[in-house]
């Protein structure tokens, strides 16, 4: 009785504002109530008794709301780790400015096409929740190794960008104005050509995510 006393008499002195006090049972709400009841004096009975209806309301809407503040915390704490478990999956490099992820093409695609691969679909979606993250445009460049004639390998580049664009507004719903094309065939290798391992490294699609 005396803690139900207590907690009406914080709702009368205003002391009850926020989540502050969420929880009715905590010392620190047990504390502030008892200050409260200092505060109002020998006047105390008198509003209380009048006026219990007009407190519970209040007390009931301050716990509640500590809920909804509870789980929209638990909400963003969800959408930071899977931001960062998607930076990782994709090696993602980072700066002040822009996020830069490099895709394998043999990981995208099969040996010389520019259709996505079905297996492909867990990369794409790690990289969809990185888009999803920023407010930035978005720049898809595919690239190629040497072997081959340059002027098809310029037109594979650029096809196998755009089905990486393509996925992601169908499959992710990336508004396709935020992204833009380009492909350079051979033209900017990461590695060798001279080794199978150099050339698959320059067989990619390049990611980069302006963050605003």
């Amino acid at each position: 009785m005396k803690r139900a006393l207590a907690l009406l008499a914080l709702a009368f002195a205003g002391v009850v504002q926020a989540a502050t006090y969420d929880d009715p049972w905590s010392p620190a709400t047990e504390q502030a109530a008892e200050a409260a009841v200092a505060a109002l004096g020998a006047n105390v009975a008198r509003p209380v008794s009048g006026a219990v209806h007009d407190t519970k309301p209040r007390i009931l809407d301050v716990v509640g709301l500590g809920g909804a503040v509870g789980a929209g915390a638990l909400a963003v704490r969800g959408e930071v780790e899977d931001l960062a478990a998607a930076k990782r999956g994709l090696g993602a490099q980072e700066t002040d400015i822009e996020i830069h992820v490099e895709l394998p093409a043999d990981v995208l695609f099969d040996f010389d096409k520019a259709d996505i691969r079905a297996d492909a679909a867990s990369a794409l979606a790690q990289l969809a929740t990185v888009i999803r993250a920023y407010k930035g445009p978005v720049r898809l460049e595919g690239h190629t190794d040497a072997k081959g004639a340059a002027d098809y390998n310029q037109k594979l580049s650029e096809r196998r960008a755009e089905s990486v664009k393509l996925w992601l507004v169908q499959r992710e719903q990336i508004p396709a104005a935020r992204m833009t094309t380009r492909g350079f065939g051979k033209a900017r290798p990461v590695a060798s050509n001279d080794t199978d391992a150099g050339r698959q490294r320059n067989r990619r699609v390049e990611v980069v995510i302006r963050k605003r």
